[in-house]
């Protein structure tokens, strides 16, 4: 039994294709090809890596004929339940710190707007002190919020790429209980942005009128601002939370938005990724949007309005690009 026989072997009993095999291994897909058929042999690394990855010895892929049965293979079960346990904890660490991501990012603006207005009460170095460490907050959060999504984000991809395929993990009783749990957890999310919203009307007109007496109209329209979006960066990291980890008890998308799912859903997921790619760009323009009106014109309190907007133009996107479904 040769080398390039046995690779073949391993490759079709864990379900690997040569293209994940070669991106596990940092090789390109035709040089795989070219190990199984026997037309070239990979070096003496990559091949220690290829024990490691299949759990086999550098002796029984060289001199032992695998497909005769003479490797123990683990039982099917036991590397399902293993794989489902893996993925619970992949999700949920991935869910919470792209959760706390989102959350960083309005923490951000909402402490920008709190040192903006505070600079509204200080005269010369120290307004232009608060103004410079207001923009240095945003920079700051932001930057923290893309190293979380960037670091889950490729962990998280890591994981699919080499568990595309998915069994079920939690059983209907559990289901059912999450998706109690989740339309709750909606409904209060939900429920909560509207009454954030209506704080910010109902305290902005009130100044606007004069009903609430201040000294400086600019600075509590930023205080105001803050505090919605201080309440609002809780609510919205708790959507993004619970809305990540739907997708544990929902196996067939994970399958669908890995390509194994039916051929019928293919067009699906092509719209979806256009939508959330959208409504990405969106929300990204809206606030870049909002922080060039706030700086350079000052106009903090109106501007926020373009994040409304934001949200209703990806409703938009996702009626429209939904509509085939």
């Amino acid at each position: 039994m040769s080398f390039s026989e046995n690779l073949h072997y391993l490759r079709k009993r864990d379900k690997i294709t040569q293209e994940e095999l070669a991106d596990r291994l940092g090789v390109t897909r035709q040089s795989v090809s070219k190990w199984e058929t026997g037309e070239a042999s990979p070096e003496t690394e990559k091949l220690i890596l290829i024990c490691d990855l299949f759990g086999v010895s550098l002796d029984e892929i060289v001199r032992t004929d695998l497909t005769a049965g003479a490797l123990r293979e683990k039982p099917e079960e036991e590397n399902a339940e293993e794989c489902g346990r893996e993925f619970i904890a992949k999700t949920n660490r991935f869910a919470a710190w792209v959760a706390f991501g989102v959350f960083f990012i309005l923490l951000g603006v909402s402490v920008c707007l709190l040192l903006c207005g505070i600079s509204e009460y200080l005269d010369g170095s120290s307004a232009r002190l608060a103004s410079v460490m207001s923009g240095v907050a945003v920079v700051l959060f932001v930057a923290v919020s893309v190293f979380l999504f960037i670091f889950s984000g490729m962990e998280y991809d890591r994981f699919r790429k080499e568990h595309p395929v998915m069994q079920k993990v939690y059983g209907d009783a559990e289901r059912k209980a999450f998706a109690k749990k989740f339309a709750t957890a909606m409904a209060c999310l939900v429920s909560a942005i509207l009454l954030d919203t209506v704080f910010l009307v109902v305290f902005s007109s009130l100044i606007d009128a004069e009903i609430i007496a201040v000294n400086n109209q600019d600075a509590a329209y930023c205080f105001v601002t803050a505090v919605f979006l201080c309440l609002l960066s809780f609510i919205v990291g708790g959507l993004v939370y619970f809305g990540i980890l739907r997708t544990k008890y929902d196996i067939s998308e994970y399958n669908r938005q890995n390509g194994k799912g039916d051929a019928s859903d293919e067009s699906g997921n092509k719209r979806k990724k256009w939508s959330d790619a959208l409504c990405g760009s969106i929300m990204l323009v809206a606030t870049g949007v909002f922080l060039l009106i706030g700086f350079v014109w000052h106009l903090w309190h109106p501007g926020w309005v373009v994040f409304p907007i934001g949200g209703i133009l990806c409703a938009i996107v996702n009626t429209v690009l939904g509509t085939k479904d």
